[in-house]
């Protein structure tokens, strides 16, 4: 049952990156209807950032408050809404003002996955169930390429594809609500042996895992967690990597490698998916490498260095690239390492104590709002000063992996994030 529940919340999820990533597919036809340069073009791709990230820390204290349950179901028919109303814009303005109720109403679905992952979860199985949630983002994201490709192919316009994938979250918000349940306590489905397994595995590992007792963790101890910094500081490198190229590809393959409607679909896709795949390679290789040692520090350590040294590797080698093949094997791998990062949220649900999961997750979601919200506009200035050159855009994100790879190595995966001090 734990696992259908979160089948149910990857459906979600991946609703959630094919709503995110609708703009970014269509935004070469949308700039051209409404005659948009690339400095306008990144401000309207980050403004989702802007109120996604106002509301990261309000969503993570009503996640604590209300629980997972009502407040995800809710926001997902809000957002559903937003999403549609992005069909029926009229300029540059209303899609900015249709981006800004999409990021309010999407904040709280990742401190949501991180709070149920702890609930719902033993600790051995927690980076699987962080990575596979997280790799419905990479997997939305490819899948959206082509469904909104498709849409935009058989209507012939770029609106329906905002109207029919906002109608559809609507749908899955609300069978969402019917069929979660908070804590497994709660489900009616769960049988004694697994609620057993959930409740028995957890309580081994106590003193580090969301279960430990004793006094709560202040503000002030968060900050003073060179931890916490390093987990900050990681997560905005590695959002802005991710959100670059969310962003920017679509454009990057149209406009620099003259890609049509056909290569534009599934070029987004082969990039976008090999995400998936480095999801769910970080996610079994830390479980299982978890599961044979107490080294903790050298199990997440090791993934992550990989994971930020050869997204910059990759990325450091675009600029001079023209073949469009070579490209897109280049932004595979990138996209194929930066989702080894999937694995920092198994930092709320292993570290930090059951009643703050939802809201310490809200705050390292900041980080990722930041980094959401930094790239597209950066990119866009890079690229309109480069005269529609992309080289100094993948500079910026390149030197964006060195920032992820330094913060991965600040965090103590071996203690609690933070301990309440006297």
């Amino acid at each position: 049952m734990r696992w259908q529940i979160f089948a149910i919340l990857w459906i979600l999820v991946l609703l959630n990156f094919i709503d995110r990533a609708t703009l970014s597919i269509a935004m070469p036809f949308i700039a051209e209807e409404f005659d948009l340069g690339p400095e306008l073009q990144g401000v309207i791709l980050g403004s989702f950032f802007w109120t996604y990230l106002l509301f990261q820390i309000p969503g993570g204290w009503l996640l604590d408050r209300f629980g997972p349950r009502a407040i995800v179901g809710g926001a997902g028919v809000v957002w559903g809404a937003f999403q549609l109303l992005g069909g029926l814009a009229t300029g540059g303005i209303f899609l900015v003002l249709t981006r800004l109720g999409l990021g309010a109403s999407e904040a709280p679905v990742f401190p949501a996955a991180a709070k149920l992952n702890a609930a719902w979860l033993p600790p051995k199985e927690r980076a699987r169930g962080a990575t596979f949630v997280d790799a419905a983002g990479p997997f939305g994201s490819a899948v959206g390429g082509l469904v909104v490709v498709a849409l935009i192919g058989a209507l012939g316009d770029w609106r329906w594809a905002f109207i029919v994938t906002g109608g559809l979250t609507i749908l899955v918000a609300a069978l969402y609500w019917l069929y979660l349940r908070d804590t497994p306590q709660q489900h009616p489905g769960v049988g004694a042996p697994e609620l057993a397994r959930i409740e028995d595995e957890t309580a081994v590992v106590a003193g580090t895992s969301s279960t430990a007792t004793g006094p709560l963790p202040r503000a002030v101890d968060y900050l003073a967690s060179r931890s916490f910094w390093g987990m900050m500081v990681g997560r905005l490198g590695w959002a802005t990597i991710w959100w670059g190229i969310i962003s920017w590809t679509p454009s990057y393959l149209s406009q620099a490698l003259g890609f049509d409607l056909a290569a534009l679909g599934w070029g987004t896709f082969l990039v976008y998916g090999s995400g998936v795949l480095g999801q769910l390679v970080a996610g079994f290789v830390a479980d299982r490498w978890r599961a044979a040692t107490t080294r903790y520090n050298v199990v997440m350590r090791t993934i992550l260095g990989v994971s930020g040294v050869g997204t910059a590797v990759a990325i450091f080698a675009i600029p001079p690239v023209t073949d469009g093949i070579v490209a897109l094997a280049l932004l595979s791998t990138a996209v194929f390492f930066i989702n080894f990062g999937g694995l920092y949220w198994t930092i709320p649900a292993l570290l930090v104590p059951g009643p703050q999961v939802g809201r310490v997750g809200g705050v390292m979601n900041v980080a990722s709002s930041g980094g959401g919200g930094l790239a597209p506009i950066v990119m866009g200035f890079a690229i309109g000063a480069a005269g529609g050159g992309f080289g100094g855009a993948f500079v910026f994100l390149g030197a964006a992996a060195v920032v992820y790879l330094v913060g991965s190595m600040l965090v103590d995966f071996e203690r609690p994030l933070a301990r309440a001090r006297a």
